[in-house]
């Protein structure tokens, strides 16, 4: 009964997108919708792809054969992710796995206490080339990718920055993505990795607020057009400015319609949450977006 409800949603929900007119903001499914489906897998990239979403968002998380892993702790978390009984692998640091280790777990039958009524199904962490070659044939789909590094003197061996944004880089070229992926990061340093190795990919430094008082001269010396502001943390007149410099403005993760509505009378580019179907329908019912 639970998956019909999904279908008749997204079936709703796709029609509502289509309405919603090239004057509304774009939405950004936060690990593919983690209110409604399994955190940050396939299936949850799907759905939200059927639904109508413009990006998919995720986390990457470098494994010990320094494969690149769908999915945002950098801990396997043992509150949702599992492994078979009798095999003795217990969830740890993606650093100090394999890509074959960290296929056991099964990161969608359970789900984390925040997202208590997402869908339960068993799956497990896709690589990022998995993500790319599942939507190659959807060119409306574009990718808001986040790299995450662990602490340091964690668990593994240390991250090489730059191989990490090589990495990442040598997908986007293999799969013609220039244009359709933007990389953000609170490690600014693979933000820079990236413009060095691969100006034409947008790059979008997290956390700049905390950082910095002039957003603009951050984003000039990261050589960044990408920004992500809470809703108290910008004007309408800001995000005008973002967007005529050729800046892209996201909102934060936001899930309630109040915060949707300002999102909207802002004028952000993209709507960021983990509720999509929720901002879908919402979408036609707004405002225009400020101009």
């Amino acid at each position: 009964m639970k998956l019909l409800q999904t279908m008749v949603m997204v079936v709703a929900a796709s029609a509502a997108s289509a309405a919603a007119g090239a004057n509304r903001p774009d939405v950004i499914a936060h690990r593919g919708g983690a209110l409604l489906w399994p955190e940050s897998t396939m299936y949850a990239f799907e759905q939200a792809a059927r639904a109508g979403v413009e990006y998919l968002e995720f986390d990457l998380q470098m494994t010990a054969d320094n494969e690149l892993l769908v999915t945002h702790d950098n801990n396997i978390n043992p509150t949702f992710c599992t492994a078979p009984p009798g095999i003795g692998l217990t969830p740890k640091p993606v650093r100090v796995l394999t890509l074959e280790q960290s296929r056991n777990f099964d990161c969608g039958s359970k789900s984390r206490e925040i997202y208590p009524d997402a869908e339960k199904r068993a799956a497990g962490m896709p690589t990022l080339e998995e993500v790319f070659r599942a939507f190659k044939g959807n060119t409306r789909i574009k990718y808001f990718v986040e790299t995450k590094l662990p602490k340091d003197g964690a668990p593994g061996r240390a991250i090489d920055t730059t191989l990490y944004a090589a990495k990442v880089d040598q997908l986007i070229r293999k799969y013609g993505l220039e244009d359709r992926v933007v990389l953000q990061s609170f490690d600014w340093r693979t933000i820079s990795a990236m413009h060095d190795l691969n100006p034409r990919v947008r790059t979008c430094p997290l956390g700049v607020p905390r950082n910095s008082h002039d957003y603009a001269a951050t984003l000039r010396e990261l050589h960044a057009s990408c920004i992500v502001l809470e809703t108290d943390e910008t004007t309408p007149a800001q995000v005008r400015q973002f967007q005529q410099d050729g800046v892209l403005v996201f909102s934060g993760v936001i899930d309630k319609e109040d915060d949707w509505r300002k999102a909207v009378e802002l004028g952000y580019d993209a709507i960021f949450t983990n509720d999509p179907l929720g901002v879908i329908g919402f979408l036609p019912k707004s405002p225009a977006r400020a101009r």
